[in-house]
């Protein structure tokens, strides 16, 4: 009867090894399955940053063309009413100066 204890204190301590085992080998492949997922999400968000970069570089390139003709119209349009309003002012300047020179004399 002694030899019945001590098999199966023997067959418990085998089956806790057993489990230390496959619980280790279970966090190794957990380990593995979480790097691994962690590269292939980091590839992805590369890809995707990448894709996302050449649409506003796209964008950019389309506007930034767009700009300087904007900038060029602006320009030329300020220009032309900086002209009208130069030659406004010398037209109607000697009414003016009439004008001025009535008021100073009426008070």
């Amino acid at each position: 009867m002694a030899d019945k204890p001590a098999e199966t204190i023997q067959t418990l301590l085998e089956a806790e090894q057993m489990a230390k085992t496959l619980v280790e080998q279970a966090r190794k492949e957990r380990d593995v399955r979480l790097k691994t997922a962690a590269s292939e999400a980091d590839a992805e968000i590369a890809q995707y940053r990448a894709a996302k970069e050449d649409e506003y570089q796209a964008q950019v390139k389309k506007y930034v063309g767009s700009t300087g003709e904007t900038s060029d119209k602006i320009a030329a349009t300020a220009q032309k009413n900086i002209k009208s309003t130069v030659a406004a002012a010398k037209s109607n300047k000697a009414s003016v100066v009439d004008m001025l020179v009535s008021y100073v004399r009426e008070v």
